[in-house]
This record gives C-alpha cells, sequence and structure tokens, in this order.
C-alpha cells in the first residue's frame, strides 16, 4: 500500500515539497516511497535526511520515515529503512 502524506505549513518562500526515495534493503536500489513532504530550507539536489540534519534534530516528519513500509518493485517484498543516510529528499523540478 503507497501512502501519500502531505504536510501542511505555514507558506513561506523556502518552503518546498520533497520526493521521498528510499536505499532499498532488498535489492540494494533507490525507489521512490510515493509520499512527499513540505519542508523548509530544505536541499537544492537530492541529499538523505542524515547529511542535511547532521548535528541538529530532524523534525519529526522526517525521522518518522523510517517507520514507513515500502514495497520493492524488482522482489516484490516488504521493508523498511531505519537509516536517516539511506533516506532522500529530492527536490522539486524546475
Amino acid at each position: 500500500m503507497q501512502l501519500k502524506r502531505v504536510t501542511s505549513t505555514a507558506a513561506k518562500s523556502s518552503s518546498a515539497r520533497y520526493e521521498v526515495f528510499v536505499s532499498c534493503n532488498k535489492c540494494g536500489g533507490i525507489h521512490e516511497m510515493g509520499i512527499s513532504v513540505v519542508i523548509e530550507d530544505g536541499p537544492i539536489a537530492k541529499q538523505s535526511v542524515g547529511v542535511l540534519y547532521d548535528g541538529k534534530p530532524i523534525p519529526k516528519i522526517l525521522s518518522d520515515l523510517s517507520n514507513n513500509s515500502i514495497t520493492c518493485p524488482q522482489t516484490g517484498r516488504q521493508s523498511t529503512q531505519k537509516n536517516h543516510h539511506q533516506i532522500f529528499l529530492v527536490p522539486p523540478k524546475g
């Protein structure tokens, strides 16, 4: 089951919607989670949550991503990615 999570925040020029990708524990590939999040001051290019928030507290909306199960499109098996360095935020194009 794919979840679509949208987080509402106060409209600020530094807020953007990011697609979430994870490194798969089953096949080693990178897969889209089917979830988007809105955060302030996010990365300008693909970056892991672990690197983006190194030494800073990770916002709850992002730390909760490690609890979401994804289905590997290659193996059909479900897994969760607990390592924040293997969860990536991808900014909108354009």
